[in-house]
Protein backbone atom coordinates (compact mmCIF):
# COMPACT_ATOMS: atom_id res chain seq x y z
CA UNK A 1 0.00 0.00 0.00
CA UNK A 2 1.45 3.34 -1.07
CA UNK A 3 1.43 6.28 1.35
CA UNK A 4 0.21 9.65 0.07
CA UNK A 5 2.64 12.57 0.48
CA UNK A 6 0.37 14.32 3.00
CA UNK A 7 0.19 11.16 5.12
CA UNK A 8 3.96 10.73 5.02
CA UNK A 9 4.56 14.35 6.06
CA UNK A 10 1.88 14.14 8.76
CA UNK A 11 3.46 10.97 10.15
CA UNK A 12 6.95 12.49 10.17
CA UNK A 13 5.68 15.63 11.89
CA UNK A 14 3.71 13.61 14.45
CA UNK A 15 6.77 11.54 15.35
CA UNK A 16 8.96 14.64 15.67
CA UNK A 17 6.39 16.49 17.79
CA UNK A 18 5.84 13.55 20.12
CA UNK A 19 9.59 13.64 20.84
CA UNK A 20 9.44 17.23 22.10
CA UNK A 21 9.78 17.47 25.90
CA UNK A 22 6.51 18.58 27.44
CA UNK A 23 4.23 17.16 24.74
CA UNK A 24 1.79 14.67 26.24
CA UNK A 25 0.04 13.78 22.98
CA UNK A 26 -1.41 15.06 19.75
CA UNK A 27 -5.09 15.73 19.93
CA UNK A 28 -7.83 17.58 18.16
CA UNK A 29 -9.31 20.35 20.23
CA UNK A 30 -12.74 20.31 21.81
CA UNK A 31 -14.05 22.70 19.14
CA UNK A 32 -13.07 20.25 16.39
CA UNK A 33 -14.69 17.34 18.20
CA UNK A 34 -17.89 19.33 18.71
CA UNK A 35 -17.91 20.44 15.07
CA UNK A 36 -17.53 16.82 13.96
CA UNK A 37 -20.46 15.76 16.13
CA UNK A 38 -22.62 18.57 14.70
CA UNK A 39 -21.84 17.66 11.10
CA UNK A 40 -23.10 14.16 11.82
CA UNK A 41 -21.87 10.67 11.21
CA UNK A 42 -20.09 9.52 8.09
CA UNK A 43 -21.08 6.55 6.00
CA UNK A 44 -19.42 4.16 8.46
CA UNK A 45 -21.31 5.71 11.39
CA UNK A 46 -18.24 7.43 12.90
CA UNK A 47 -17.64 11.14 13.12
CA UNK A 48 -14.36 12.52 11.84
CA UNK A 49 -12.58 14.82 14.27
CA UNK A 50 -10.23 17.42 12.91
CA UNK A 51 -6.80 15.88 12.37
CA UNK A 52 -4.06 16.72 14.88
CA UNK A 53 -1.60 17.43 12.05
CA UNK A 54 -2.87 19.15 8.93
CA UNK A 55 -0.53 19.72 5.99
CA UNK A 56 -1.11 22.19 3.15
CA UNK A 57 0.95 21.95 -0.01
CA UNK A 58 1.87 24.86 -2.22
CA UNK A 59 3.10 25.00 -5.82
CA UNK A 60 5.68 22.40 -6.65
CA UNK A 61 4.59 20.11 -3.84
CA UNK A 62 6.35 22.02 -1.06
CA UNK A 63 4.76 22.34 2.37
CA UNK A 64 3.21 25.81 2.59
CA UNK A 65 1.24 25.39 5.79
CA UNK A 66 1.21 23.10 8.76
CA UNK A 67 -1.16 23.04 11.73
CA UNK A 68 -0.35 20.96 14.80
CA UNK A 69 -2.62 20.46 17.83
CA UNK A 70 -0.91 19.28 21.01
CA UNK A 71 -1.65 18.58 24.64
CA UNK A 72 1.09 19.84 26.98
CA UNK A 73 2.16 18.29 30.26
CA UNK A 74 1.21 20.49 33.23
CA UNK A 75 4.77 20.83 34.51
CA UNK A 76 5.92 22.41 31.26
CA UNK A 77 5.35 25.95 30.09
CA UNK A 78 2.86 25.88 27.22
CA UNK A 79 4.47 28.75 25.25
CA UNK A 80 7.97 27.24 25.35
CA UNK A 81 6.64 23.81 24.46
CA UNK A 82 4.69 25.29 21.54
CA UNK A 83 7.85 27.02 20.27
CA UNK A 84 9.76 23.73 20.44
CA UNK A 85 6.89 21.96 18.67
CA UNK A 86 6.95 24.61 15.94
CA UNK A 87 10.68 24.12 15.36
CA UNK A 88 10.41 20.31 15.36
CA UNK A 89 7.43 20.32 13.01
CA UNK A 90 9.09 22.75 10.60
CA UNK A 91 12.23 20.61 10.48
CA UNK A 92 10.29 17.38 9.97
CA UNK A 93 8.20 18.87 7.16
CA UNK A 94 11.06 20.84 5.57
CA UNK A 95 8.87 23.93 5.94
CA UNK A 96 9.70 27.44 7.10
CA UNK A 97 8.86 27.97 10.79
CA UNK A 98 6.47 30.79 9.90
CA UNK A 99 4.34 28.25 7.99
CA UNK A 100 3.70 26.27 11.18
CA UNK A 101 0.80 27.04 13.51
CA UNK A 102 0.73 25.26 16.85
CA UNK A 103 -2.37 25.11 19.03
CA UNK A 104 -2.23 23.87 22.61
CA UNK A 105 -5.59 22.13 23.03
CA UNK A 106 -5.14 21.10 26.63
CA UNK A 107 -2.87 20.38 29.57
CA UNK A 108 -2.59 17.18 31.59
Amino acid sequence: MKTRPSEAVSQAVAEAVLGVPGVACLRPGLRGLLRASVTGPHSDGATAPRPSVLVTFGPGGTVSGLRVDVVVRARHQAARTAQAVRAAAAAAAAAPPEAVRVTVTGMV
